[in-house]
């Protein structure tokens, strides 16, 4: 078992510990490169003229140390499943092979996607928007550190996507590790604040160009990673 000798108090420790190290690193290094750093050669590409502000950041993390709290919370009922062999966990990597291993990743990745795509316009309904959604939409120009930053119900809600993956995935510990190590690093990009695109040459990739026009109150680009949900739904919208 993967947890080994350790008391679920002390993962419990561990994995809030890891999940606030990994978003105070990537979206720090972010804010760095950008916002600090090469602030001079990137201004140009600044979506918005507005800045974020010591107010606005602090806010910002706060709401996102909450919301991995949540997270951390959630660890004490996976690992009931896990260790009462209620899930699709494996822990020898040739199990299902190299190959499928990182096919299980794309598949992580593709159905957050669509879990995202879809609870993300829930919480736009006027029913929830005010209540739950609003607070993400308190910061209309980003920065890296409002990746996180939800209500906590909607904290709540963006983990549903791990229980979908322990119950229907075969999985590898590690694979699912990099998953939430990746969503960390592309929720970070895509509220970066700059025009950069990585993979657009795809033309299914979404960008921080994107996600920022979701932020100005563009009622559309309610994707993750992928914009192919908003435009089969017809909510795919570009700044013109």
């Amino acid at each position: 078992m993967i947890t080994g000798n350790l008391t679920d108090f002390e993962i419990w420790m561990a994995v809030t510990g890891i999940f606030l190290l990994r978003y105070l690193l990537i979206a720090g290094l972010f804010y760095f490169f950008f916002y600090i750093w090469k602030r001079a050669q990137w201004t140009s590409f600044k979506l918005q003229n507005k800045w974020s502000n010591r107010t606005q950041i602090t806010k910002e993390i706060k709401y996102s140390v909450l919301t991995f709290f949540i997270y951390s919370l959630g660890v004490w009922l996976f690992l009931y499943w896990i260790r009462n062999d209620m899930t699709k966990i494996y822990f020898d990597i040739y199990e299902h092979g190299l190959i499928y291993f990182v096919t299980s990743i794309v598949i992580m990745i593709i159905l957050h996607d669509t879990y995202f795509y879809w609870t993300h316009r829930l919480i736009h309904h006027r029913l929830f928007f005010k209540y739950v959604h609003k607070v993400h939409h308190t910061f209309d120009s980003p920065s890296p550190w409002a990746a996180f930053a939800f209500h906590p119900i909607e904290a709540i809600i963006s983990i549903g996507i791990i229980p979908i993956i322990l119950f229907v995935i075969p999985f590898h510990h590690l694979a699912l590790v990099l998953f939430i190590t990746f969503v960390i690093i592309y929720n970070s990009y895509i509220h970066l604040g700059f025009s950069v695109a990585v993979l657009k040459l795809f033309k299914l990739q979404n960008t921080p160009d994107d996600h920022d026009l979701h932020h100005k109150g563009v009622k559309g680009n309610y994707g993750l990673y992928f914009n192919f949900w908003d435009k089969i739904m017809g909510t795919y919208k570009i700044d013109v």
